[in-house]
């Protein structure tokens, strides 16, 4: 399977131009990618209060999700990210993968950094990631804080492949983004995608490497044209499981 990461600078509560953007890095995709992974919140970033989410969340027919269908479908590759999702009065932090069919599963970000900047109030989920069954692959998402815990984490028979970690990491903090995202490769013998946003708000500077890292925690990804990608291999993976996998549930 071939994956992409689009890493841009999001437009503060803009919309219409991060979506001109990403439509635009889109179109400079290789044509044989499968899986194009976009940072947490791609169309709006973080925002400051309440009444912003009250304005800029969106239901499944909302803007971003309805040219995310559009474009999966067009490029034939799945699309994976993050956006402010409304819900029963409520606002979520949501992860969607969308797949050229269609389909979308989502996953609600489940864990605030308690010493972040941006904690507005939305709500929570409290349920783990589907397994997407998706060319072959099982995939699950996390949300960029939601790597700081092992155990929510944690896989521990087999049952993923390929983890999707769209976020919005500071700068101040790489060192602890790269090797928490490695730890969480090599304690569940998976692949793992960190897709960070570039640029800056008036939180925070992020600019903060995305990584793609195999089994071992090796950065496998190279960069074209501004995009990031990796070939990855299931039965590599496989063999390397074979060799003995870890049983996290031990003490």
């Amino acid at each position: 399977m071939k994956v992409a990461i689009i890493s841009h600078e999001i437009a503060w509560a803009d919309k219409e131009e991060n979506i001109i953007t990403i439509a635009e890095l889109l179109n400079r995709v290789d044509k044989n990618c499968d899986l194009v992974i976009l940072p947490e919140l791609f169309s709006t970033g973080y925002l400051s209060s309440t009444e912003q989410l009250y304005d800029m969340a969106e239901d499944e027919d909302g803007i971003s999700i309805v040219n995310l269908q559009r474009w999966a479908q067009y490029f034939n590759f799945a699309i994976c990210g993050s956006y402010f999702a409304k819900e029963q009065g409520k606002y979520y932090n949501r992860a969607f993968f969308v797949e050229p069919s269609g389909e979308i599963t989502y996953y609600n970000k489940c864990h605030k950094y308690s010493n972040s900047k941006l904690n507005v109030n939305y709500a929570l989920g409290n349920i783990k990631s589907p397994i997407i069954r998706f060319r072959g692959w099982n995939i699950s998402m996390l949300v960029s804080d939601d790597i700081l815990y092992p155990v929510w984490s944690r896989q521990s028979a087999k049952n993923i492949d390929l983890m999707l970690v769209p976020s919005s990491w500071p700068t101040e903090e790489k060192y602890k983004w790269k090797h928490i995202l490695i730890g969480r490769a090599i304690e569940n013998q998976i692949y793992i995608v960190g897709a960070n946003r570039i640029g800056r708000d008036d939180f925070y500077d992020y600019n903060t490497p995305s990584y793609i890292f195999d089994f071992n925690g090796s950065n496998i990804a190279f960069e074209k044209n501004k995009i990031l990608y990796a070939e990855i291999d299931k039965k590599i993976l496989e063999t390397h499981r074979e060799k003995g996998f870890l049983d996290l549930n031990q003490d």
